[in-house]
């Protein structure tokens, strides 16, 4: 979901609801990295067993077809092992034991569409501008005899935009992904009683939103198991919400653990260490460049909405509430609010940043109004706008507040920066006499060898001692700045953004002449003594240097980040008069002149959080509504919102068609994805459509630094010209392209020696009771009816005891099903071989969720006979010291006595810990475990030692504490060891405990973070 920074905020507030995930390994076998498999049927490492999988796939298709720190995958037969590889590990990462669900994003509501085709016009622009940058800096440095790798043929250029419901690539997945499947289930024994759901992209609806309508339905069936253990794998914001959406007492979210500044090929030379911008081509065989960074494996970690849930209870709390407290109806009050600070539907209120504290401010002002209005703002989806209008009217009073301290903030920033910048950059506004780092005369051309002297000099600057890091940073950005200069000066290109600024006639005697005055790195430079051969840096981009030749600039200097920012910024939140500034720039009305506008605007605003909000908990209240304007009203502009009516309910929708999806979210640019035949609408002048493809559009920053950042002004698509335009060429489509654009219903998938697996072959037989021959008709591709999103009336209902509870209604797939004793066709040709008959033992048919009836309301409740469980963490502290448990042993076997704390010394590891990932525990409720989060810093010095100690001696509750306290089941009992090992703190807690608890153990965790003192005191 587009809320930028949310789980940083999320996870930084609430640290214990991240867990890193243990991943048990085989042992590496060949040389190539093969490692020997591990039985996955043993009990998952991390303490905690889990029924469902389920997997947002394009979260996993998009990083391994064209990663970011590693070189992307040669073919289309490489990405779809690598999908295969990375199911692989995540499945013996969670090992569920009931069902795993792939769900690929199918056609999106209009509302998704819109930001959908925002994403892909960028792409394919940005994609086209960095293929134009590397064709000229490889000419410039083939020129100056620069060796580089062969130009990669444009045809092999992988367009991710093809990662959308109805081009060919996501067609050949579906395929590939159906016979991984069928692999796994005839090879692997820890998928043998594994049930396995596909929705591909032919199933209309996002990957996680249709992950959420299964576990809707599914909890709403009387067979459903109220304690099913739910594990989903995606790295969106808005899995967290949707999670927390579904009231499923056990819910984990697991995704990958982001780690910044990874290194990265050179698109030039493929070498790590450096941006093309700065390239000087591929080493020789002789050279001394180091070698590429060892490719390292993602990591990843758990988010534990369990624990979220009771940190939401802790901080929502409300004092003297004037009606009964329901902590699953504040959750989703919760959820609500955080729609204001960003969401894929929406832009975000201008009031409300999530880095200036937008939820917290929310908060407060929700715990005043639910108590005035008398109630909870929010009903299973359903939103109560009288209530909602007191939130946004006393936000709204604060605004122009709001705005004016932001401001002040920026400028403080900006301050703090320059004076960084100053002093770390003094160094650099005097030019060495001789080396690479001299001035080199405009007219003088580099001498042969130069340039391998410049880049010998280069690493030696790198190899000298680091006695001033930021100096030496600085130092080694100036080297290859001088050499990218020693490289160009006697080609006078242009660089763009990051080009050299030489003079236009070479001025004979090659002698400086001074820079004019400007901004150069962050410091003013009417502050500095003008010297004729000086040499300006100029910090015209975060981590981008400019040398500028001191002969070589005529006219101003280029502004800085935050200058530009000002100068684009029309509206000056900051100043009297945005709110007129605002609707001018960005909606082209004066409110003066047409008073009324603004409130249209935020009345469509109101219609979209409704539509958000049904979607979340209800589904897709309407698949052709979206929000028609590119920026969010003022919270003050919000009046008499309980007058607005939705009218969702009146009319049921359908979504696209996929290809019809394609030429509402495609550029012209990724047009070979789509129909030949409909390929010239985006083209051609005379298309009655051609005004939804420009070639070029505006960015509008919007007051943020960041182009990614900003809004992209395209035009909203017409419904009905798009689809009279198509209509009209429709017949020219092939067999294959009306197949692509069908709407499909899921797959599942079974061994056929299952109990369900010889239910569902009994589908294929023919009703020839003594003719016991399966039966499967191919139909010709083309001819297979669209899917209306309903079982047809012949769908067997699933007896949900052979499913472990799972409901709904099953069909044969006459097109695709592969019944055992048949050979499967390998879905990666020339890379996975077939499945032979003999082996092919599983059957897939078709699958729809329980029906319910069209505005049934799935009421957003915890379901009865939910049970209790205990939650293990362990806190891995690496430090001198170790805590150990105590043992039950009597006085007499033990050695030594007893500290302060009555707690036995043991100069042994202990038992419960040596060897294991955790400790058991079995004391009537169920238990799963947080692991073990390493932190970095060690305690060397005696004193930290002893904060341990009597953090220990004095925090920790004793056992009659524990006795008297309800939530904290039992504290193994802890000492100190004076050994170079690491330190273990487990504390158990159960199910319904307080944040407290939690926080107790942050304060433990705060010791080694830095602050040992203040942890101590804050227990």
């Amino acid at each position: 979901m587009g809320v930028p920074a949310f789980f940083r905020w999320l996870s930084q507030k609430y640290p214990s609801i991240v867990v890193h995930c243990v991943e048990k390994r085989g042992q590496v076998i060949d040389s190539d990295g093969t490692r020997a498999p591990i039985n996955l049927n043993e009990p998952n490492p991390n303490g905690e067993e889990f029924d469902n999988l389920y997997l947002d796939m394009n979260g996993i298709i998009h990083p391994c077809t064209h990663p970011e720190n590693k070189p992307a995958p040669k073919n289309e037969a490489e990405m779809f092992v690598a999908i295969f590889e990375y199911i692989d590990r995540l499945f013996a990462l969670i090992r569920p034991r009931r069902l795993l669900y792939m769900a690929i994003d199918g056609v999106a509501p209009r509302a998704k569409m819109n930001q959908q085709r925002s994403r892909r016009f960028r792409a394919a622009k940005e994609s086209h501008d960095k293929q134009l940058t590397i064709e000229r800096l490889r000419a410039e440095l083939l020129a100056k005899g620069a060796k580089l790798p062969p130009l990669k043929d444009t045809s092999e250029h992988f367009d991710s935009n093809c990662i959308t419901p109805g081009t060919p690539f996501m067609e050949r997945l579906a395929v590939a992904l159906q016979y991984y499947i069928y692999e796994r289930l005839n090879s692997n024994p820890a998928w043998r009683n594994i049930q396995v759901i596909l929705s591909d992209s032919n199933a209309p609806g996002e990957g996680e939103h249709k992950i959420m309508d299964f576990i809707r339905r599914q909890r709403q069936a009387p067979t459903h198991d109220p304690n099913t253990r739910h594990c989903l794998c995606g790295a969106d914001a808005d899995l967290i919400m949707l999670g927390l959406a579904t009231h499923e007492p056990h819910f984990t979210i697991i995704r990958e653990e982001f780690k910044p500044n990874q290194p990265k090929p050179c698109d030039l030379c493929g070498q790590y260490g450096h941006e093309m911008e700065d390239c000087v081509g591929a080493p020789s065989e002789n050279s001394d460049r180091p070698p590429p960074p060892p490719g390292t494996d993602v990591e990843f970690i758990f988010i534990k909405l369990a624990v979220l849930r009771q940190y939401l209870e802790d901080d929502l709390k409300i004092p003297n509430l004037p009606f009964q407290w329901d902590l699953e109806r504040v959750i989703d009050d919760w959820v609500f609010m955080c729609f204001f600070v960003g969401n894929d539907f929406l832009p975000h209120l201008p009031s409300l940043e999530i880095r200036e504290g937008a939820i917290d401010r929310l908060i407060t002002l929700y715990k005043s109004a639910v108590c005035d209005v008398g109630g909870w703002l929010t009903d299973s989806g359903r939103v109560h706008l009288d209530r909602v209008q007191l939130i946004l009217t006393e936000l709204g009073k604060v605004e122009d507040e709001i705005f004016k301290s932001r401001r002040s903030e920026e400028l403080a920033f900006r301050e703090r920066r320059k004076r960084h910048n100053g002093v770390s950059g003094r160094q650099s506004f005097s030019s060495p006499s001789s080396g690479i780092l001299a001035p080199t005369p405009i007219g003088n051309k580099p001498r042969p060898g130069d340039c391998s002297i410049a880049a010998k000099a280069l690493r030696d600057e790198r190899r000298q001692p680091n006695v001033n890091w930021v100096e030496q940073c600085l130092q080694n950005q100036e080297a290859a700045v001088s050499l990218r200069a020693m490289l160009k000066s006697s080609t006078n290109s242009n660089l763009g953004k990051r080009k050299l600024l030489t003079d236009d006639a070479d001025s004979g005697s090659g002698s400086p002449t001074p820079v004019k005055r400007g901004r150069l790195g962050g410091v003013d430079a009417s502050t500095l003594k003008e010297k004729p051969d000086e040499v300006f840096v100029v910090d015209y981009k975060p981590s981008r240097l400019i040398l500028l030749p001191p002969s070589s600039f005529q006219g101003e200097l280029p502004m800085d980040e935050d200058e530009k920012v000002d100068k684009f910024d029309e509206v000056r939140l900051w100043e009297d008069g945005w709110r007129s500034r605002y609707y001018q720039s960005k909606f082209g009305v004066d409110p003066q002149d047409a008073p009324d506008f603004c409130i249209r605007v935020a009345h469509e605003y109101v219609i979209g959080l409704c539509w958000v909000l049904a979607y979340y908990y209800q589904g897709c209240a309407s698949w052709d509504w979206y929000y028609p304007y590119h920026y969010a009203p003022f919270a003050s502009d919000f009046v008499d919102v309980a007058s607005v009516d939705p009218g969702f309910s009146n009319k049921r929708t359908k979504p696209f068609c996929p290809l019809e999806q394609l030429m509402g979210v495609f550029p012209a640019a990724s047009r070979s994805h789509i129909p030949p035949a409909w390929q010239d609408l985006m083209t051609d002048p005379d298309s009655p459509i051609i005004d939804f493809y420009p070639t070029d559009f505006k960015v509008d920053l919007n007051g943020k630094r960041y182009l990614w950042m900003g809004v992209a002004l395209l035009p909203f698509v017409d419904e009905v010209r798009l689809l009279k335009a198509l209509d009209s060429r429709r017949a020219q489509l092939t067999a294959d392209e009306r197949f692509r654009n069908l709407r499909r219903p899921v797959l599942y998938f079974v061994r056929s020696d299952t109990p369900m697996g010889r239910m569902l072959l009994s589908l294929y037989k023919s009703n020839d009771e003594e003719d016991d021959e399966v039966v499967v008709t191919k139909f010709a591709r083309g001819e297979c009816a669209d899917y209306t999103g309903s079982a047809p009336a012949n769908a067997t209902l699933i007896n949900s005891a052979l499913t472990e509870g799972i409901s709904g209604h099953v069909w044969p797939d006459y097109d695709n099903a592969c019944l055992p004793g048949c050979r499967m066709a390998s879905g990666v040709p020339g890379m996975l071989p077939d499945i032979p008959a003999v082996e092919q033992k599983a059957i897939s048919v078709f699958f729809e969720n329980p029906e319910y009836p069209f505005g049934h309301v799935f009421p957003a409740r915890l379901l009865d006979s939910v049970r209790g469980f205990l939650c293990l963490i362990l806190v891995k502290l690496p430090t001198r010291c170790q805590l150990l448990p105590s043992t039950t042993r009597g006085r007499g076997r033990g050695r030594g006595g007893r500290n302060n704390s009555s707690s036995r010394f043991d100069s042994r590891e202990s038992e419960s810990f040596r060897g294991r990932e955790r400790c058991s525990v079995t004391n009537g409720w169920e238990s799963c475990a947080m692991t073990p989060a390493p932190l970095e810093r060690h305690f060397d010095h005696p004193h930290h030692q002893s904060v341990v100690e009597r953090m220990i001696r004095h925090a920790l509750p004793t056992r009659d504490q524990l006795r008297n306290n309800p939530s904290l089941t039992h504290l193994r009992t802890h000492h100190l060891v004076p050994m170079a090992i690491p330190m273990l703190v487990s504390l158990e807690i159960r199910f319904g405990a307080t944040a407290t608890d939690y926080r107790f153990v942050e304060a433990i965790m705060a010791v080694v973070a830095g602050s040992p003192e203040e942890a101590l005191t804050s227990l």
